[in-house]
């Protein structure tokens, strides 16, 4: 009987307990806003500090979940995988394309994929007529099963289909190209459009957020059987991209490949003999694809996360600080309430809502910060992110902001309100000083957060200065070649119209001819490419014969080629009217392969051949000059640069159907485009003038990806010190509100202001210099997760530790200036009378 009553009585004492509770939480949430509500300027303070850490770590991570986190927006994301040749060095990227041929035999042999495509970026541009006029056209080729593969469908029309074989070109288009460059037309699937002077049919139009590798592609043309692919496998370069089956590991795929690899070799051209030192490896798509986009974007996200978050604990301890003293200053209040019978619990609790207050607002802050930060980015596009997810503020964003804002509120609230809840009420009722002054525990915890806050700004300090030097250095090195003043575009000539040598190079006489009669032209010249590229083999007869499988770069190039780039003959004699196609084959090095292969002999007069000595289908050249090492970048190492050895064949022995122009202009380079283009037009119409920009521009591009960890390193870095001072000159000024009586009574007793300022500039120098010795410390550790990121310069760089702490040494005196200088000027009588 009386348990029953018992038992009816709890959920009665649950409610009003619940009721409260809820009570409770209200009166402090109505507290709280009052309170800060009178408060502007402190609240104001606090908020925008944690806005500023909230906001820039979720505008970091939305681009870390967009790249990092999430997986590729295609069906079985987790099984997609892509095949690259490598050797033992590269092993966890990749290093070569695989053939076209090596694809058709594992399509067909393999039991490991479900689906097998090829696609290829290694290509050259074409030329689209549409509605009687020339767009240029990124088209990659690929195979079947590649939509069918991802699980992609088109928006408009369809994808790839076995009957589209029958067809000798067919295209889907990606929805940017179909609607910026064609104007939209709903009825495109189906037709027929010129692309390269021959008929091709638009089966299809992928949604707008379809994106594939590189994410440039305007579109996605069939491989048929009346393909270059089909009918040059053996030296038609594609990727290889493959959905496992399920319950398939990449290790057994890739260890099928290679058995299957040994059977291809015997069979393969003696011209390809980069295969018989590689083999096929099978890596993530998605990580294969961030390594694609940035050598170093994994490392440099993460590097910058950590950056960040290091900024937001800054910002936390900076808040805490400031509770800390406004709690100091509020320490009668609470004893008031204490003695009014509120228990330490209660009195927490009050802190506590009162941080997550502030918090609330902070994260919302941060909120539209981040917005407008990604906003930025996605406008500016500083860096080239890989394909997959767009970097927007979703849920999971959502997610991540607001668990920040509840961890924040714990981080810089806690020890506050754990603090002010230990109220010894007869000494504060009692004690005439201000606040809780005389509480030396507070003190050294504030003390403590401008320490590890002079650390942290430290660590980003040394890290920001490595990499912007980094930087510097390597924007500024000597390339070998002229960059100032260069304009450079490219010509891709269609092979149906100039399917020969002779019709290329007729073009290219021509053309050349009309941009250096141009008035403003001071020079020009015409190359293959812009730089020498390549992994070629190279084969060198002598007493001792000598075969490389790779390695060696190479460049056709027009006979102005090296004085126009200001690149000087070391021996020998250039290009001239003597080397034609009908003449001995001939062809300059660099001084690199000198050095490589010709250490003791003189290599003028002695014959190379880029392939296998006994691959009669490529000539033997003879060297007639040895030319000065350029300097140019590699894709496996984005710090830095190579100096590769390099075979230069004269243009009019070895005309590409890419011609690349390199145009010296009397004024501004850029200038020139409209005079080119209507010269380019003269001669062919469907010809377009692609790629255009200066020498100068394109290295830029290539430092964006340092450049953007460089800036935002620095502004972390930035954002760091100025937290640093604040903090530090706010610990000073309230250790001198709160010492106003013993400062007066020591200048009453015969102190001297100088004297005073000394103490004052003691501590701070205390501070600042537990805070850089702790920061030395942690920055030798950190600074190595940036080994790869910097060019010409060491991690442990003295220097750069030297030249930050003193930075910091510098900051911390400017900030402790007002307060050392209010301190001073203390009237000993009046402070003694208010006290």
């Amino acid at each position: 009987m009386v348990s029953r009553l018992v038992q009816s009585c709890l959920p009665v004492a649950w409610t009003i307990s619940g009721l409260r509770w809820f009570e409770h939480t209200g009166q402090s949430f109505r507290y709280a806003f009052r309170r800060l509500r009178k408060s502007r300027a402190f609240a104001l303070t606090v908020i925008v500090t944690l806005a500023l850490g909230i906001g820039a770590n979720t505008a970091i991570f939305s681009i870390v979940d967009a790249v990092l986190l999430r997986p590729l927006p295609y069906r079985n994301s987790d099984r997609l995988v892509v095949v690259w040749q490598t050797d033992a060095a590269r092993r966890g990227t990749g290093a070569w394309f695989d053939t076209y041929r090596e694809f058709q035999l594992w399509q067909e042999n393999n039991r490991s994929f479900e689906h097998l495509a090829a696609l290829s970026w290694a290509t050259a541009g074409k030329t689209l007529v549409w509605n009687g006029r020339p767009w240029a056209l990124f088209a990659l080729p690929t195979s079947t099963d590649f939509f069918a593969m991802l699980g992609a469908q088109a928006q408009l029309g369809r994808t790839f289909n076995r009957n589209d074989l029958d067809s000798p070109c067919t295209l889907v288009l990606s929805y940017a190209y179909w609607q910026e460059r064609l104007g939209a037309p709903k009825d495109i699937a189906g037709q027929n459009i010129t692309v390269d002077h021959s008929p091709c049919i638009v089966v299809g139009v992928m949604p707008r957020d379809f994106s594939f590798y590189p994410k440039e592609a305007n579109a996605w043309s069939l491989i048929g059987p009346t393909t270059k692919f089909a009918r040059e496998p053996w030296t038609s370069m594609t990727g290889v991209f493959g959905l496992l089956k399920p319950g398939v590991t990449r290790a057994q795929a890739e260890a099928e490949l290679n058995a299957m690899e040994k059977r291809i070799l015997p069979v393969a051209p003696v011209s390809l003999g980069l295969l018989s030192s590689s083999e096929p490896a099978v890596l993530n798509l998605q990580d294969n694809f961030t390594w694609l986009a940035g050598r170093n974007l994994r490392a440099g996200l993460w590097a910058v996360t950590g950056a960040v978050a290091l900024v937001l604990l800054m910002a936390c301890l900076n808040v805490a600080n400031l509770l800390l003293g406004s709690a100091m200053e509020r320490s009668r209040e609470f004893a008031v309430r204490a003695a009014l019978g509120a228990g330490r619990v209660r009195l927490v609790l009050q802190m506590l809502t009162e941080s997550l207050v502030l918090a609330l607002g902070g994260t919302a802050a941060g909120l539209v910060l981040a917005a407008f930060m990604l906003r930025w980015f996605r406008a500016a596009n500083p860096v080239h992110l890989p394909p997959g997810n767009p970097v927007s503020i979703d849920f999971r964003v959502l997610i991540f902001a607001s668990t920040l804002g509840a961890a924040s509120a714990v981080v810089f609230g806690l020890f506050p309100a754990m603090r002010t809840s230990r109220v010894d009420l007869n000494s504060t009722l009692k004690c005439g000083e201000r606040g809780v002054g005389a509480n030396r525990s507070a003190r050294r915890a504030s003390q403590g957060f401008v320490t590890m806050q002079i650390a942290t700004s430290l660590i980003l300090c040394v890290g920001a200065g490595l990499l912007a030097v980094s930087l510097w250095r390597m924007s500024s090195t000597r390339l070998g070649y002229r960059t100032d003043g260069v304009l450079t575009a490219t010509i891709n000539l269609p092979a149906e119209k100039y399917p020969d040598a002779d019709a290329k190079l007729r073009l290219a006489d021509t053309f050349e001819q009309k941009i250096s009669a141009m008035p403003i032209v001071k020079s020009m010249t015409v190359a293959s490419t812009l730089t020498p590229m390549g992994e070629d083999p190279i084969s060198i007869p002598g007493d001792v014969a000598q075969f490389s499988p790779g390695g060696t770069a190479s460049q056709s190039v027009g006979p102005d080629f090296f004085p126009v780039m200001n690149i000087p003959l070391a021996q020998g004699r250039p290009f001239d009217t003597r080397d034609r196609k009908d003449t001995q084959p001939v062809a300059i090095i660099n001084i690199a392969l000198v050095t490589k292969y010709f250490p003791h002999t003189n290599p003028i007069g002695r014959p190379i051949k880029l392939s296998r000595a006994d691959d009669i289908s490529k000539p033997w050249l003879t060297i007639i000059g040895v030319a000065a090492d350029v300097k140019t970048t590699s894709v496996f190492k984005e710090m830095g640069y190579v100096e590769q050895p390099t075979v230069y064949r004269p243009f009019s022995q070895d005309p590409t159907p890419s011609i690349a122009l390199m145009v010296i202009a009397n004024g501004r380079p850029l200038e020139l485009v409209s005079g080119i283009e209507e010269s380019l037009g003269s001669l062919d119409h469907d010809l377009i003038l692609g790629d255009v920009s200066t020498m100068n521009e394109k290295q830029s591009a290539i430092l964006s990806q340092p450049r953007f960890r460089t800036v935002l390193f620095s502004s972390f870095a930035v954002l760091a010190l100025v937290l640093a001072v604040v903090g530090l000159y706010g610990v000073l000024a309230q250790m001198v509100l709160q010492r106003t009586r013993q400062i007066a009574i020591c200048m009453a007793l015969g102190a001297t202001r100088e004297r005073i300022l000394g103490s004052v500039f003691k501590e701070a120098l205390t501070l600042a210099g537990a805070g850089i010795l702790l920061g030395l410390l942690g920055s030798v550790i950190a600074v190595r997760a940036l080994t790869t990121m910097l060019y010409d310069i060491r991690p442990e760089n003295a220097g750069m530790f030297g030249v930050c702490s003193v930075v910091l040494l510098i900051t911390s005196v400017l900030a402790t200036c007002k307060p050392a200088w209010r301190a001073s000027r203390i009237n000993p009588m009046q402070a003694i009378r208010d006290e």
